[in-house]
């Protein structure tokens, strides 16, 4: 039996539908995925705030060449600036498939954010803040979109929590 782990996701794996590529493999907005050896689906355990401040950076291809979604390497004490994660149950062996898919050269650091029921939170980053570039308009509609389906926000608060981010 596989090790079991949460992975805490933010950014365009909000998205059930983005996410499920990681795992099932298949294509995306023009790009092809191989998906994990283990097809299992992941167990959707809800969503929470978690003490980082969310920003853009770097330059995505996949993108437009705009930033894609990072959380700060140190904690922000600021509640204000907390990231909304949702939090996927996988497989420890799922969970490194995808973070290979996600790219471990910009996606460099793993931070563990605790437990649930016995089973470690992780999430992945990258520290990027000398490279901040903002999202195309595509890649927030996707976070939109996640952010939706994960807290069931109506459209006016994922503006405003999406706005304090994109400075």
């Amino acid at each position: 039996m596989s090790k079991k782990i949460i992975y805490a996701v933010y950014g365009s794996n909000l998205l059930k539908e983005r996410f499920m590529i990681y795992i099932k493999g298949g294509w995306y907005k023009g790009q092809k995925y191989r998906g994990c050896r283990d097809k299992t689906e992941p167990i959707d355990k809800g969503w929470i705030f978690i003490p980082y401040c969310l920003y853009f950076a770097k330059q995505s291809l996949r993108w437009g060449r705009k930033g894609v979604a990072f959380i700060t390497c140190e904690e922000e004490k600021d509640k204000n600036y907390h990231t909304v994660v949702r939090l996927w149950e996988i497989t420890e062996e799922q969970f490194n498939e995808i973070w290979n898919q996600e790219g471990r050269e910009w996606y460099h650091k793993k931070l563990c954010l605790g437990e649930e029921g016995g089973i470690k939170i992780y999430t992945i980053t990258g520290c990027w803040l000398d490279e901040i570039n903002l999202p195309s308009k595509e890649y927030l509609e996707v976070i939109k979109s996640g952010l939706k389906e994960t807290t069931n926000w109506d459209n006016e608060k994922i503006e405003k929590y999406l706005e304090k981010f994109l400075k």
